[in-house]
Parts: structure tokens; C-alpha cells; sequence
């Protein structure tokens, strides 16, 4: 044991440049292969939509009531978008620049040991979740990086850290929420500093840091403003407020970094057996009160809890599986920040000596190993997954149009069909879904430069509801289209209702079944697409 501990030991010992050096090319190299791999889902294609198809003015001021994003992600992607390169070259090179930007800092410019600069990158959502899968979670990370680079020295060099958690704000709500909870703890510091003269130090005592500080609350003000839901768009489940708080704080950890106990990986997913509602919450548990044992330490525990309270605050009311590894990206903030402080002994109480005993510092160690191990083992079958298996139906979908359509077809989606219960148990239609056919559009779209999908409501998916007069509108041009060449759906069960709708009595017969697998952590989701061509 002591021969393997010396081993690991000297692993620390080499110098720390050498190893951040081959650990950025070896991440570069791994990424860029696995990406190119991935076919861009909905959310990818749904963000370079809006980037290539909304106005300015939209994007800044309209669309951000919707998407619950800030509109720097559309802002960078509106200019490749806008000049016409390619899609997935364009959107895959911007989110690994800023994956490559965060890790960098991560290699040259944290503290974390080699064998911690080694692994951190290659966990699940480090790399692929938010590294191949092109999101606004890469400008995240990078943004958290920079405030713990920038957090030691705060007070004598504010703007720095104010930029940063300005660029935060920028990247996501969370972001905002996270940035909030971090300047909350910076004025406690000063509160704890100065006690009776923290006002007087707080607007006479550091200028730039106090004009710093209104700029950036002026900032989070107009985001939030920006991203507050429209009257029309509801994203909040009819869930109690206990099982929301539950969910985020006692599963959300666990499931972020070593369980895979949920029922999926959509909004509302749950834990459903006994044994995974015990597993995740003990994990849970273990999590919170392994960073409030090491704040507590050095007298840091506001630093610690408030940017993870607040972030779960906004998690609460609203998170998928993969936003649960936000608190992956805050954690390696949090002990970044940690790490800079020092441990302030305190002999008159049990839980410093506590810490010192070997045998907590072996299960501590143990611990974030094993986490890292199976973090590492869902990239490593998550990506292989990616190689083997088409994540998504959008490349595919689009190759085949190209290759087996004329430009006079007519190629269309159809409609999700509402059945209800009549009098006798016979199931009628009573209504559609015709929103489903963005479904479709949206993914193939950025793989042409004009229109291929006939019957689109949009260019990119409108979340919020749209006018009786729009509606009316949408429907006589879908039906002046007809008869549809070919139709896209999910469900065999889908055509006859979109027909029935359209008041059309062609006949239509299966041609092509597009496979596709949703891949995340170490599960492969199956889901079909289907053509239909008309007889």
C-alpha cells in the first residue's frame, strides 16, 4: 500500500505544466473526433435557428422570453449562421474553442493536483455533455474558471472578477443565479472584515470595486428581466415545492456525479425505486457535507453554500438531467476557490483534529476517485456510443433528402393527432399538434439554405402560443400545398390524423426508418423516424 501511495505520489510530484500540456492536447484531440461523430439534436439545431433566422432585434429583446437563455449564445452563432457557413463545422467549433478555453485555465491555472488536472476534464459532463454536445454549458464552464482564477484576489483587483461574473450572467439564468450567490458571499466577506465600517468601506473604501458592483447588479437586473417567461409559456411542473427542493438537492448531486437512477433524461424525470431514492440521497448528502466540512475548515462556508443555494433555487423550478452538472462545474469552482484558502486551526474543537486523522483523509480521497472513476466510465461509453450509434435523426433525415428528392417535392410533417373517448369507447380525433412539426424542421433545416420541410410553422420552434389568426393562416398554406410527396413522422398512427386534418385521402406507404439513439451517460434511448411516400 505504501509502495502504491509513493507511486501515486511522485505522479503529483512532475511538473505541473508538463502534465496540463498533454492532458489539453490529448482532450483537444479526443473531442474533436467524438464531436465530429455527433449528430447536433434539437436543442443544438434549435439555438443555430434562431441565430440564423430571427432579427437582431429578437434575439435581444423577444426571443429570450422563450428560450430562458440570455442571447450572447445566439449572438455568437448569429454570425456564422447569418453568412451562410457551414452548420455543424460552425456551431462544434465555437463550443470546443470555449471547452479548450475553460480546460486550459483548469491545466495552468488552478491548484487542483495532476492526478485531479488529469481526470476533471474527461468526466462525463465536463467533456461530453457539454463539450460534444454544443450548448451555452461551454461558456459556463469557462466563465466559472475565470472567477476562481480571479477570486483570491478580489478586493485588490475587483474589476477582474466583476467582468467575469458579468460574462457569467451572460452564458445562462443559472449563471446569473450562480454569479448572485457569489457576490452575496464577496459583500459578507466585507461585512465580516470591516463589521460596524463594512458601509463605509463598501461605498467610500474601493471605487472601482463599488462601481463594479452596480454594473453588475444593473446587468443581472436586464438578463433577468430579459428571461422571464412570457404570460404564454409555462416550463414549470406541477410538482410540490418539497419534491422540487428534494430533486435538486438530494438527487441532483448524486445523479451529477457517480448514480444513473433516473426514469430519463427530459424535464420531470424521476427516481422510481426505493433503493435509488436512498442511493441518491445518501451520495447526496455525502456531497454537501464533504464541501461544508472543508468551508467550514477555513472559515469559507458562505463562499461554499450560497453559489450552490442559489443555483438550486432556479433548479428547483426548472432543470433536466443534463443541467444537473452544473453543480459538477461548481464544484470544481467551489474547491478551486477553496484550495486558495488556507485552514484555520481551531484546537478547542473535535472536527478540525477530525480531519486530520488518516483515515478520514483515505475515505475523502476514496471518495472523489471513485466519483471521477465512474464520471471517466460514462464518457468512455458515451462517447464509444456516439461512434457506434446515430444520436440523433438530423444528419440522416437530411442526407436522404437531398439524395432521393426533386425540388418541385413536396415533403412535409405531420401533426401530432389528439384522440379522445366518444359515447361508446370508439377513440376519435378531436384535435392536433401541429407545433410537433418543428420536431422535424428544425434539426434538418440547418442543413440546407432554403426551406425543406413544406409545412413549417417557423424557421426555429416559437415555445409560446401563437394567434387563432396565424393558426387559420398556417393551415390554408399547408392545404394549398397538397398533395404532400413525402411525409416525416414519428408514428404510423400519426399520418392518419395529420391527413384527416388537411382533409386529404391520399395514401401513403413506408419507405425508410431512420434509427436513431439517444445516448446519455453509459444508456442508449432507441427512437425511430420514419418517410412515407405517397402510392
Amino acid at each position: 500500500m505504501k509502495e502504491l501511495a509513493g507511486k501515486l505520489k511522485k505522479y503529483n510530484d512532475i511538473k505541473p505544466s508538463y502534465v496540463g500540456g498533454a492532458v489539453l492536447i490529448v482532450y483537444a484531440v479526443l473531442l474533436i473526433i467524438i464531436a465530429c461523430f455527433h449528430e447536433p439534436w434539437y436543442d443544438e439545431a434549435q439555438a443555430w435557428q434562431v441565430a440564423r433566422g430571427a432579427s437582431y432585434y429578437e434575439i435581444l429583446f423577444s426571443l429570450p422570453h422563450y428560450e430562458s437563455h440570455p442571447p450572447l449564445w445566439h449572438l455568437i452563432l448569429s454570425v456564422p449562421a447569418k453568412l451562410g457557413l457551414p452548420y455543424e463545422a460552425s456551431i462544434k467549433t465555437i463550443n470546443i474553442i470555449f471547452c479548450l478555453l475553460g480546460i486550459f485555465l483548469l491545466e495552468f491555472k488552478s491548484c487542483f493536483t495532476n492526478w485531479m488536472k488529469t481526470f476533471l476534464p474527461f468526466t462525463f459532463f465536463i467533456f461530453y455533455q457539454f463539450g460534444v454536445i454544443s450548448r451555452p454549458y461551454s461558456m459556463m464552464l469557462f466563465a466559472l474558471l475565470l472567477c476562481a482564477m480571479f477570486f483570491k484576489d478580489k478586493n485588490d483587483k475587483p474589476i477582474r472578477l466583476i467582468l467575469s461574473l458579468m460574462f457569467l450572467c451572460l452564458t445562462s439564468d443559472y449563471g446569473v443565479a450562480i454569479a448572485g450567490g457569489i457576490t452575496v458571499a464577496w459583500l459578507i466577506d466585507i461585512i465580516i472584515d470591516k463589521k460596524k465600517g463594512f458601509l463605509q468601506d463598501l461605498f467610500c473604501g474601493n471605487l472601482p470595486r463599488l462601481i463594479g458592483f452596480a454594473a453588475l447588479l444593473l446587468l443581472a437586473v436586464i438578463i433577468a428581466l430579459e428571461v422571464w417567461p412570457a404570460s404564454d409559456v409555462s416550463v414549470i411542473l406541477d410538482t410540490p415545492l418539497w419534491y422540487k427542493f428534494y430533486m435538486i438537492l438530494l438527487v441532483a448531486p448524486a445523479e451529477a456525479f457517480m448514480t444513473n437512477c433516473l426514469s430519463g433524461e427530459n424535464l420531470g424525470a424521476t427516481v422510481t425505486d426505493i433503493a435509488g431514492v436512498i442511493l441518491t440521497a445518501a451520495i447526496s448528502i455525502s456531497f454537501w457535507l464533504f464541501g461544508i466540512f472543508e468551508s467550514y475548515r477555513r472559515r469559507a462556508l458562505h463562499h461554499f453554500l450560497l453559489p450552490l443555494l442559489f443555483f438550486a433555487l432556479i433548479g428547483a423550478f426548472y432543470s433536466t438531467p443534463h443541467h444537473y452538472g452544473i453543480y459538477v462545474m461548481l464544484f470544481i469552482y467551489e474547491f478551486w476557490v477553496l484550495r486558495d484558502e488556507p485552514v484555520i486551526l481551531a484546537t478547542d474543537t473535535k472536527l478540525h483534529d477530525l480531519s486530520y486523522r488518516p483515515w478520514v483523509r483515505i475515505v475523502l480521497r476514496s471518495v472523489v476517485a471513485l466519483a471521477c472513476a465512474v464520471s471517466c466510465y460514462w464518457t468512455l461509453m458515451a462517447s464509444l456510443n456516439e461512434l457506434i450509434y446515430p444520436f440523433y435523426y438530423s444528419r440522416d433525415v437530411a442526407r436522404w433528402i437531398r439524395e432521393n428528392t426533386k425540388d418541385e417535392d413536396v415533403v412535409m410533417a405531420s401533426w401530432y393527432p389528439i384522440y379522445t373517448a366518444d359515447d361508446t369507447g370508439d377513440k376519435v380525433l378531436s384535435g392536433v399538434n401541429y407545433k410537433i412539426v418543428a420536431d422535424f424542421s428544425v434539426p434538418i433545416e440547418p442543413y440546407f439554405d432554403h426551406d425543406i420541410i413544406d409545412n413549417q410553422v417557423l424557421p426555429y420552434q416559437y415555445l409560446g402560443s401563437l394567434s387563432d389568426e396565424f393558426k387559420n393562416g398556417y393551415f390554408e398554406k399547408t392545404k394549398s400545398m397538397l398533395p404532400a410527396d413525402y411525409i416525416l413522422t414519428y408514428n404510423t398512427e400519426y399520418i392518419p390524423g395529420f391527413l384527416e386534418a388537411l382533409g386529404s385521402d391520399e395514401e401513403y406507404e413506408l419507405i425508410e426508418v431512420f434509427y436513431n439513439y439517444r445516448i446519455y451517460k453509459d444508456k442508449v434511448i432507441p427512437f425511430n423516424v420514419m418517410m412515407f411516400k405517397r402510392k
